[in-house]
């Protein structure tokens, strides 16, 4: 079979912006104030600069398929491994539907026609129709992704973040009021308290997705350098951005929680407003999004399932891991999909599209964490036992590497007990989807491991 042409430093530096930064984080961070800034250099200190300097040693040291799964199955055995990569493939299950949802207000503004997301059950199709086309076009590769993510960065992510940080500069140089006091004493974070630790945990998972390239390790050319290099460009890029962007938004309006699945629209009216503007920036933001969300689906939606089917060699019907002529694990890929569509028809029942996006956002981030866990002590257990391994990359001493795995486990873990405790004002209706879909994809996890082990056993038996 061909061979693809594989992923330089420039195609992985895209796929990863476009995979990770989300510019719908940025009207959330903006609802707590000037002290998001503060919030946002917290959230990278204490979560995405420990994972990413781990990420970049394991991937240049171990790059093989697979990623996270490949690296804990490494370090603690199948079991774990699968575990692993099951976690972050249910995850995603409620992932997928934030992003389309979120892509469905994007939609209704690309076309001017904003009234449509007061329609739930049409965000829901819209949603569907969106998803398993780009689900059908992902089975054709990673080149795919790679091809998509080229435009979808620049155009969908670049080009509004910069629009953003712009238009909301030169509303404070031409003397514009600011709607948000920036000074020293609201820029630092004040009353630490549940709701604003809570706060700081969503804001790290908006940095969460640099270790999904890790799982396309045998498309990417020369691994041993383009991992830290894509990591070192990609981790600049998404902080400034989150940063300039989120303090350019309060410079121009100030929103709160239940504003969030259209506040970037609000900005663009207000500055339409302020500076007259011939066209409609609103639109132009409505179409970047929508190339954004698109360039980075196709990405998101293989990577999970290509860790599952590496971890799930063995344990997993052989039937539902095969993979195509394009060396995806299409029918694990189907699947998916079958699931997300479930999630995203029950959410059709949800009121309005702001609460379905925030409950599905909470449910994704307590699942979404646990393989940070393994990936963290797979680390450590790494930097004891494979000493002798060549690491191209490398936390030079070990109690530097130990501390940055450290610290990356104290955030993981405190995240995981702080999205545990409802927050106030919380329903059981919102809090227990939270609590059970986790439990219930765990106990699943179990079994189907339980099981596969079982039927692998047998063979073995039969065989001997």
């Amino acid at each position: 079979m061909k061979r693809n042409k594989k992923i330089g430093v420039l195609g992985l530096s895209l796929i990863s912006i476009n995979a990770i930064l989300g510019l719908k984080n940025i009207p959330f961070a903006a609802t707590i104030g000037p002290s998001a800034v503060s919030f946002w250099i917290l959230a990278a200190l204490l979560y995405f600069i420990p994972i990413s300097l781990i990420v970049a040693e394991l991937s240049t040291a171990f790059p093989e398929q697979g990623g996270i799964s490949a690296w804990v199955e490494r370090a603690f055995g199948k079991k774990a491994a699968f575990l692993c990569g099951w976690f972050f493939w249910v995850a995603n299950f409620t992932y997928y539907p934030s992003l389309l949802i979120g892509i469905t207000v994007n939609v209704s503004y690309a076309i001017n026609a904003p009234q449509i997301i007061s329609n739930t059950w049409f965000t829901t199709i819209v949603s569907l129709v969106i998803f398993w086309s780009l689900t059908i076009l992902t089975l054709r590769g990673t080149q795919v992704s790679g091809k998509m993510s080229a435009i979808g960065a620049p155009i969908g992510v670049l080009v509004p973040a910069i629009l953003i940080f712009g238009f909301g500069l030169a509303s404070l140089i031409t003397g514009h009021p600011s709607a948000t006091p920036f000074t020293a004493e609201t820029i630092a974070p004040r009353n630490l308290s549940m709701d604003s630790v809570m706060f700081l945990s969503t804001l790290m998972f908006a940095f969460s997705g640099i270790e999904m390239i890790g799982t396309i390790a045998k498309d990417v050319h020369n691994p041993q350098r383009t991992f830290p290099k894509t990591i070192l460009i990609a981790s600049i890029a998404i902080g400034i951005i989150y940063i300039l962007a989120t303090a350019a938004f309060q410079f121009v309006i100030k929103i709160t929680p239940d504003d969030t699945a259209t506040a970037l629209y609000q900005f663009a009216d207000v500055i339409g407003q302020q500076f007259h503007l011939p066209f409609n920036l609103a639109q132009i933001l409505g179409i970047c999004f929508v190339i954004a969300i698109l360039g980075s689906l196709t990405f998101l939606i293989l990577n999970p399932s290509i860790m599952m089917a590496e971890s799930g060699k063995g344990i997993l019907p052989e039937k539902l891991i095969k993979a195509n002529k394009n060396d995806m694990p299409a029918n694990l890929i189907l699947w998916q999909a079958a699931g997300v569509s479930v999630i995203l028809i029950s959410s059709g029942f949800i009121p309005s599209v702001s609460q379905a996006l925030n409950m599905l956002v909470l449910m994704a981030t307590l699942a979404f964490f646990i393989p940070y866990v393994f990936l963290l002590l797979a680390y450590i257990k790494l930097r004891k036992s494979e000493k002798t391994a060549i690491r191209p990359f490398k936390i030079k001493k070990d109690f530097w590497a130990y501390l940055t795995a450290a610290v990356g486990l104290f955030s993981v873990i405190g995240t995981i007990v702080l999205t545990l405790i409802p927050a106030s004002g919380t329903t059981l209706a919102e809090y227990t989807p939270m609590i059970i879909g986790p439990a219930v994809f765990a106990l699943l996890g179990l079994w189907f491991y339980s099981r596969g082990k079982k039927k692998q056993e047998s063979s073995l038996k039969k065989a001997g």
